[in-house]
């Protein structure tokens, strides 16, 4: 059902609705053809948006733009129109090329309704057939936008080129100030040129154009030419045909039809129908007829954020005109503020809200919403920059609502307030008040950057820098659009550690921790699993701990840091290198050991299920317990710094 509503869409005026043109003029025989100009058009549904400086969208636009300018049949001089689009398999040769009136070639432009995708390549290849191998001629393609097909329009650019050596592709962008790659491609590949028609006048200038070039070297009688814009025929209606339905849209009551599609879906019956009730029309289109059963059905539309639902008696003949009204207003929404690249978000709510979740979120920096009649809170945002507005909407109003996005500035730097102490790096924040945050603070930004710049919306902040431990605080206000630098003082100081060990002992090959406490209070403030590592600190009074591997060895030391003080530390450990052997009667290596060391308080130090183990131990005395497969066996022993001894114990 719904495909024979689309059907029906497609179809709509071609079919059902008669058109009135002026009466032909005989065209002058084909063999006295000294040219042909081809007309490629867009017909997607892009083509339904504005060109600034026009009163109509961008298919009407070119629409008049071409009467105005295609050569009249006295230039003897072949022209032609193809459309691409509605939708990627659709291409159509309305006017075949032949000398004609201008009125003619265009004549079918008037059943056309753009919508859905446009292929562009596709359309290249049909056209390839339109032109005579071996004599000029010029395509005039118009298009608002690349290929949305899949497909690459540079590969059939180059087909045509090969093909057809003689034709020329001039391209006009409508709405493009620059083209992309697979659309410059098309006009260089066949040494055409590429049009930029930003506006309406852009526009008419763009075809001018084209068409004078496809016009060098052939004398046309010059002709007085009223200017003005090329109109659709108005649609005429039997009263006595068919029945039909006739659908227009308006924002308000005295508001004049809409441009824009709407979402039409018509149901049978006179109620609204259940959610699982399909439509016999459901249709994409500012305005169409249709042929319809005479009875009743319900209408069902939408546009935008706005709806209209009305019950609607079918005559048995004739047409049937229903204009719905949306009581609803245009919005369009721009920024004034950040740079392109960076994304833009609006954000629409009903006006007083809080919490409720949005009725639209555009990511689109220039936007046109459709709302209902009513007052609203929009928001637009832009990273951390964002602003909101009340906008109050009234039926068939049209609205330009723009925020002031303008960025500040904050730069910072830091410096150390004296001695030669110069930190690795700095880390910068931003903060904010936020009381529903840990602290009542919230980080907005953040840099290790050595000079960052901040670009952040005017207001106040908290600025921190972090070099070690060492850190620097302020607070900086910023006006709307304003440039502020600040430059941290930072009072550093450095300790450069190391350690020691007895020569020839196994240190070396064990992991060494280096913890550093405050000691006011005594508190672990920084960790380093470094050989030598170096810590950077405000002035104050620390202890540095080495514990090496994970035995009671150990070296401590307290210091008292001044500012700009860079200290090197060495921490002597003392320790002897003890090796652990157990064997039999006979001085044999027993297999199977579990070992155990205890210092003089009773505490473990080392347990190993290694056969000869090898360690650093503090100075001291120890008891030694060793499980072998032969028995247990039980010792002690002391340690003086500096010792490398074998304890060895055995197994009767």
């Amino acid at each position: 059902m719904k495909n024979w509503a689309s059907g029906i869409g497609l179809t709509l005026l071609g079919a059902f609705c008669a058109i009135i043109y002026a009466m032909p003029v005989p065209p002058v025989a084909a063999q006295q053809a000294s040219s042909t100009i081809l007309v490629v058009l867009d017909a997607s549904g892009s083509m339904w948006g504005e060109l600034p400086g026009g009163s109509g969208n961008k298919f009407e636009t070119a629409y008049a733009a071409l009467e105005k300018y295609l050569p009249a049949p006295r230039s003897r001089v072949k022209t032609g129109l193809v459309t691409f689009g509605p939708g990627c398999s659709r291409i159509k040769v309305e006017s075949p090329p032949a000398v004609r009136p201008v009125a003619q070639t265009l004549a079918p432009l008037n059943e056309v309704s753009p919508r859905s995708k446009g292929p562009i390549a596709a359309a290249l290849e049909e056209s390839l057939d339109l032109f005579e191998p071996g004599k000029k001629s010029t395509m005039v393609l118009l298009i608002d936008g690349p290929d949305n097909c899949g497909r690459d329009p540079c590969s059939a650019a180059a087909q045509l080129a090969a093909e057809r050596p003689l034709l020329r592709i001039h391209t006009v962008g409508l709405g493009l100030a620059r083209p992309a790659r697979s659309i410059a491609c098309i006009s260089k590949a066949t040494k055409g040129r590429f049009f930029p028609a930003v506006s309406a006048q852009d526009a008419e200038a763009a075809v001018a154009g084209a068409v004078k070039l496809a016009m060098r070297g052939i004398k046309e009688p010059k002709l007085k030419r009223k200017p003005g814009v090329a109109k659709r025929p108005l649609r005429r209606f039997d009263p006595n045909g068919p029945p039909q339905i006739v659908l227009d849209a308006a924002l308000g009551k005295a508001d004049g039809v809409v441009d824009k599609p709407v979402r039409w879906r018509v149901f049978k019956g006179g109620s609204a129908p259940d959610a699982a009730a399909l439509p016999v029309l459901d249709v994409l289109e500012p305005r169409f007829a249709a042929p319809m059963t005479a009875g009743t059905y319900w209408i069902d539309a939408s546009f935008g954020r706005a709806n209209y639902t009305a019950k609607v008696t079918v005559a048995e003949k004739g047409p049937t005109f229903v204009k719905a009204v949306f009581n609803a207003g245009l919005v369009k929404l721009s920024v004034d503020g950040p740079a392109p690249e960076i994304p833009i978000v609006y954000t629409v709510t009903k006006a007083g809200a809080e919490g409720a979740a949005p009725l639209i979120v555009s990511p689109y920096r220039q936007s046109e919403l459709i709302l209902p009649v009513g007052s609203y809170d929009i928001t637009a945002e832009a990273g951390t920059l964002s602003a909101k507005k009340t906008v109050k909407v009234s039926a068939g109003a049209r609205q330009d609502v723009s925020f002031a996005l303008r960025v500040s500035e904050l730069r910072l730097s830091a410096s150390a307030l004296a001695g030669g102490v110069s930190p690795g790096t700095y880390e910068y924040t931003v903060l904010v008040d936020d009381p529903d945050k840990p602290g009542g603070r919230r980080i907005v930004a953040r840099s290790t950057a050595p000079a960052p710049v901040f670009r952040l919306p005017a207001g106040t902040y908290y600025i921190q820098v972090k070099s070690g431990l060492a850190v620097a605080s302020g607070r900086v206000a910023l006006g709307a659009g304003s440039s502020v630098s600040r430059s941290l003082n930072l009072d550093l100081a450095r300790i450069n550690v190391e350690a020691s060990f007895p020569e020839g002992s196994d240190a070396t090959q064990r992991p060494v921790v280096y913890k550093l406490f405050s000691r006011d209070p005594l508190s672990v403030v920084a960790r380093s699993s470094m050989r030598n590592p170096q810590f950077v600190v405000p002035p104050g009074r620390y202890r540095i701990l080495a514990e090496i591997g994970a035995r009671n060895v150990r070296a401590v030391q307290d210091l008292d840091l001044s500012s700009g003080e860079d200290r090197s530390v060495s921490l002597g450990v003392l320790a002897g290198d003890v090796k652990l052997r157990v064997s039999d009667g006979q001085g044999r290596a027993i297999n199977g050991q579990f070992w155990e060391v205890l210092d003089a308080n009773g505490a473990l130090v080392w347990r190993t299920q290694q056969s000869s183990p090898r360690g650093l131990l503090a100075p001291g005395r120890y008891n030694v317990r060793c499980e072998t497969r032969k028995g247990t066996v039980e010792g002690a022993f002391v340690v003086a710094d500096g010792d490398a001894k074998t304890i060895e114990l055995r197994v009767q």
